[in-house]
Parts: structure tokens; C-alpha cells; sequence
């Protein structure tokens, strides 16, 4: 993710604590996979690998990147991924 949003806009609370949850569209439940938290960047790079379990050719997978707070997490954005732009040969 690039130029992320400052959710931590308190003084002194530095900068949004990223992380990254992935979904099979309407299967929710089935699978989600999610990223360790990057402290205090507005340009995370996670480097994450995983299988996504129940995956099939023609679903969609939805990126949500969200803030890491105490309480609450706060949305930062989300990508919807057709299976037809990356499936079967990869994406980098």
C-alpha cells in the first residue's frame, strides 16, 4: 500500500499502524487471512505469502487495510481483486 491515510491524527500518536485483511468475496467466513501490523507507516510493504483456503477460479478476493488502534481499528481503503486479473498465472 502507498500514501496511506494518517488515522492517528492525535499530536504525539505517530502514524497509522497498518495491517491487511484478505477475503473471498460473499465467503467471508470461509477464509480471511491477515498481516502482521506495521507500526507508524503510511507506506507498508508486508511481504506476506499464504494460501487463501476455499479459492476458487472465478471469486474475487477483497483487500482491507485498516489502523490498529486500542479500541478500534479505522478503515483505510479496499481492493477488490478479480480471480481473471491474476489467476492462474500470478501476480507480482
Amino acid at each position: 500500500a502507498r500514501g496511506l491515510r494518517d488515522a492517528d491524527w492525535l499530536p504525539g500518536a505517530g502514524k497509522s499502524d497498518p495491517y491487511c485483511v484478505c477475503e473471498i468475496a460473499g465467503k467471508p467466513k470461509e477464509a480471511k487471512i491477515q498481516t502482521k501490523v506495521i507500526n507508524n507507516n503510511l507506506n507498508p510493504v508486508w511481504e506476506h505469502q499464504a494460501e487463501v483456503p476455499a479459492f476458487k477460479q472465478g471469486d474475487t478476493l477483497v483487500f482491507k487495510v485498516y489502523d490498529k488502534d486500542p479500541i478500534k481499528s479505522d478503515s483505510l481503503g479496499e481492493l477488490h481483486l478479480d480471480s481473471a486479473q491474476f489467476y492462474p498465472q500470478g501476480f507480482e
